[in-house]
């Protein structure tokens, strides 16, 4: 019999604690940075883990040392009746915490059961306050929806951050509104560089708006910024606060200062597939262990070794400049 262990440690060291669940590859935005041009090849929808193998997989995952949860997608709230699976999720006894990464389009009349459910926290993907700008990104009209729904989640309790990806050419003209908004309404906005996981194939290194970049521009033109000690060098984003203390940006620097040395981070992709690191590809088949009615010691046990073959990460390939578009897919993979 395998015996359970009570950390996840991969061949760099590094234990994985949070797990990243996507529900769907589906969405209803086609946002220029994850989604394909044209026809999208979803994943057959027999072929997408149920609530049940979704919620038998987290406990698993629990027992070896996952303490935090994030649901992501594609776009997570397209598909029914999520809040029954947080509600699932939220009373494995090792689960501190279950966050959810969405568009915010269908957000404002599910804020209430997600909250209801045991969800503590959102983080609202946003990366323009222009309409005609938000269409030409994301493929469809919806920013007051969006806006109105990240009111609705704040009155309600969650605690809320946007996520804003900057492209150059595309969006880097409005960082500075987006830091006033971090003053303003108290989110903690993360600006997020462009990565090459997008299934439209655009990603080039000169699209990427570096973290220092961005910081100089905010402290020119907004105000000056200082980094704040969190304590948590885990966390992808390197928070900041402005320096009267009015205000919290992040700046998730996944290009010009990888972080990979220190991930605790591992995925299920909507079809089942575990994912150590995001770029790896094609994962572990879990689903198809969970279908062949493999026995728990056994799905546990290949869960440890798959996770012990851990690739370095992106740092690995900008150090052997392989970095190139589409190194994988965002909208599968979840965030």
């Amino acid at each position: 019999m395998v015996q359970l262990q009570s950390k996840l440690v991969d061949g760099f060291g590094r234990i994985g604690r949070k797990l990243r669940i996507s529900i769907t590859d589906r969405c209803n935005m086609r946002c220029v940075y994850c989604m394909p041009n044209g026809n999208t090849e979803w994943i057959e929808q027999n072929n997408i883990l149920t609530y049940d193998e979704i919620v038998k997989l987290a406990t698993i995952l629990a027992r070896l040392g996952i303490d935090k949860i994030r649901v992501t997608g594609g776009e997570p709230l397209v598909r029914p009746k999520v809040e029954d699976l947080i509600k699932t999720l939220s009373h494995i006894d090792e689960i501190k915490a279950i966050s959810m990464t969405t568009n915010g389009l269908l957000l404002r009349d599910k804020v209430m059961q997600l909250r209801d459910a045991g969800l503590s926290s959102i983080n609202v993907s946003l990366d323009t306050f222009k309409e005609d700008r938000f269409k030409a990104i994301t493929g469809i009209r919806g920013l007051d929806k969006v806006m109105n729904a990240i009111r609705v989640a704040d009155d309600a309790g969650l605690k809320i951050k946007i996520n804003t990806v900057i492209m150059r050419g595309w969006n880097d003209d409005e960082i500075a509104d987006f830091a006033r908004f971090a003053r303003f309404t108290g989110y903690t906005v993360r600006f997020i560089e462009f990565m090459p996981l997008d299934g439209s194939g655009i990603w080039e290194p000169n699209l990427v708006v570096t973290k220092n970049e961005t910081i100089n521009r905010i402290s020119k033109v907004v105000k000056e910024l200082v980094r704040v000690d969190n304590n948590n060098s885990s966390e992808p984003a390197t928070l900041y606060s402005f320096v009267d203390g009015i205000g919290t940006v992040g700046f998730i620097p996944s290009i010009s200062e990888p972080f990979c040395g220190n991930c605790d981070r591992l995925r299920i992709s909507s079809d089942g597939r575990l994912l150590t690191c995001l770029y790896e590809n094609p994962g572990y088949d879990l689903r198809s262990m969970l279908r062949g009615k493999r026995s728990e010691n056994e799905i546990t046990e290949y869960i440890l070794q798959s996770v012990k073959k851990k690739p370095e990460g992106i740092i690995k390939i900008i150090r052997t400049k392989s970095l190139k578009p589409t190194l994988n897919f965002m909208h599968r993979i979840g965030g």
